[in-house]
């Protein structure tokens, strides 16, 4: 992967993500971008969702396909709308907001009628305007061109209904007010002023500024946007324009009401997309407005929310690049830290405020791929470390187990471990070498260790080394075995009956008899990679090792192919093992205790060297 140390790579790899994303979390996104798009579908994941209630103060009056069938098709005559607006003036709402265009002079007669109806105290009519950068923001943004009502007449109330559209082109936040040769405060701020009377003021608050029309507030964002309360709980009732103009809503059901017309109609281009849904009628989202404001219903971007981002995410960059080395309090104070920036935009919208989650979710993935990596190139180098030390060794049993139990760094260290010891040498081999060509020689022992070799894995042995015509293997480690003496000597007995069915492959190449001495002794031994600093090899040294040699060399004496060390004489049942009379062991002192598998037949005298 690279030629240093892979920890380092990993922590430049690390550190690049972090610094990318730092710095993402400053750029504003381009529009359209996936950055954008990101952005806005975190912004609408983390958008609290309430459950709708009923708000009897604001009432939509709808121009829908129902009204445009029986009305006649968009736009109506001047005088049609003239008569709408006087129809809900009857009803005596408190005010009426108008989200409808009026750009172009209509029939005189009928602008003449519509301008008397929308200068009346309770009308507010609408403004648009084409902005000289879309997505900019700023508490009064300059406007290039206004579109309002062309009806003369009298004194107009006026509010902007111009959206501000994200750089994903989805309408999240509006403009408070925008000014030309005067200014424009937006419909739902607009109708407030109307109905108190109050002018609108800015003001400090205890996070960042609001805007409050008397004792009505929002507070806006950083940016002096004003974001839309998509999860204001609130359902407003829908009333068709068409039953309006026939008289058909009862005259007690606006009395005192905010009144907002609009159309949710298809194809007249009032549709817009939202967090809601991608066709939104834009009525609703003055009605959002209107009714989060009478209620103090804030919803902003927490100020000073990227600075925070950042600081977190440097911290985070500095926890993460110097883990390792750290104490285990400051890994706590670690994880703690990590564990509130996460957690820390899902929980700012319960006190109305949102933190972009993006920047710190993506570092999180990011740490956490990149934590997954090491430890996926760890668990990697360990199997192969496992595999190179062990596959010569264990069978695949123990070296499946030992690749899913995991093989610490100081597990191949010389340690104590208690193992029973099997040594395996063939009677006769000096004599058998004479008689035999080498090839001949080779044949019979490549063929004889493959039995051997065989049968010790299959009885979960260690095969430590061939040794010309002695074989060592242990039991016990590196994987522990409780019952390791049994299965030692269970693979003895195995060995010997595979050597007596090898006659007749042997004596159908005109080879003599093999017979074969054993050895076994359980004990405690030094297990692990010995050997000099040049060579090293997993296997194992101690007195227990140096006394299963020496009765592996005593079987000719007393002619039996296995004898059993005292120690595993002790740990085997009494009717597996035959004891024998006190015996002197070359290298220890005094008699000594040992057996030899019950039943077992003794040496043939075809086996003398």
């Amino acid at each position: 992967m690279t030629t240093g140390n892979p920890r380092h790579f990993y922590r430049g790899i690390g550190l690049a993500l972090m610094l990318a994303i730092v710095v993402l979390t400053w750029l504003e996104p381009e529009p359209g971008s996936l950055h954008a798009r990101l952005r806005g579908l975190a912004y609408d994941t983390i958008l609290p969702k309430a459950s709708p209630r009923p708000d009897p103060r604001v009432v939509i009056v709808d121009i829908d396909e129902e009204s445009l069938a029986q009305e006649g098709r968009w736009p109506w005559p001047r005088d049609r709308i003239a008569a709408l607006v006087e129809r809900l003036r009857e009803g005596g709402p408190a005010v009426i907001g108008l989200d409808i265009l009026f750009p172009e002079a209509g029939d005189p007669a009928g602008d003449a009628a519509l301008a008397r109806q929308l200068a009346a105290p309770e009308v507010v009519s609408a403004v648009a305007f084409a902005l000289d950068s879309p997505g900019a923001a700023g508490p009064a943004p300059s406007a290039m061109a206004a579109l309002a009502p062309s009806l003369g007449g009298g004194h107009v109330s006026l509010g902007h209904i111009t959206p501000l559209h994200d750089p994903d082109h989805v309408i999240r936040r509006v403009h408070p007010e925008i000014c030309t040769e005067r200014c424009y405060f937006t419909l739902a701020i607009a109708m407030m002023t109307n109905w108190s009377g109050v002018a609108p003021a800015l003001s400090d608050a205890s996070l960042g500024r609001q805007l409050c029309v008397g004792s009505f507030c929002q507070r806006l964002n950083p940016d002096g946007s004003l974001s839309i309360p998509f999860h204001y709980p609130g359902r407003f009732a829908r009333l068709p324009a068409a039953d309006v103009l026939a008289g058909n809503i009862p005259t007690d059901r606006l009395q005192g009401s905010m009144v907002l017309v609009g159309t949710s109609a298809v194809g007249l281009g009032d549709l817009v997309a939202t967090p809601l849904a991608a066709n939104t009628p834009g009525v609703e989202l003055h009605a959002l407005l209107l009714a989060a404001l009478m209620d103090n219903f804030h919803w902003a971007e927490l100020p000073h929310g990227d600075a925070l981002t950042t600081l977190g995410l440097m911290l985070l960059l500095l926890a993460t690049l110097a883990w390792p080395a750290i104490t285990t309090p400051l890994k706590m104070a670690g994880t703690l830290l990590a564990i509130t920036l996460a957690g820390l935009p899902l929980v700012a919208p319960i006190f109305g405020y949102w933190l972009n989650p993006l920047p710190v979710w993506s570092a999180g993935l990011a740490v956490g791929l990149l934590w997954g990596g090491w430890e996926l190139y760890l668990v990697l180098s360990q199997r192969r470390r496992i595999y190179r030390s062990f596959a010569a060794y264990v069978p695949p049993v123990v070296l499946r187990n030992l690749v899913k139990q995991g093989l610490g760094p100081d597990q191949l260290d010389a340690q104590r471990a208690d193992v029973t010891v099997f040594f395996a040498d063939i009677q006769g081999f000096t004599a058998l070498s004479e008689r035999l060509e080498p090839e001949q020689l080779v044949e019979i022992t490549s063929h004889l260790f493959s039995e051997i070799t065989e049968e010790v894995h299959r009885h979960r042995g260690t095969l430590d080394k061939f040794m010309g015509d002695a074989v060592m293997a242990f039991w016990g480690a590196p994987l522990p075995l409780y019952n390791h003496p049994q299965l030692a000597l269970d693979c003895a007995l195995a060995v010997d009956r595979r050597l007596r069915a090898m006659g007749p492959w042997l004596a159908s190449r005109g080879y003599p008899e093999i017979r074969m001495t054993m050895g076994l002794e359980s004990g405690t031994v030094t297990v692990g990679n010995l050997g000099s600093r040049q060579r090293r090899a997993y296997t194992i040294m101690g007195k227990t090792v140096n006394l299963a040699a020496h009765l592996q060399q005593q079987c000719k004496a007393v002619g039996l192919g296995i004898l059993c060390g005292p120690e595993l004489c002790a740990r085997l049942p009494p009717e597996r093992v035959q004891r024998l009379e006190p015996t002197e062991i070359r290298g220890i002192e005094g008699p000594q205790v040992i057996g030899f598998p019950a039943g077992l037949k003794p040496l043939t005298s075809s086996a003398a060297p």
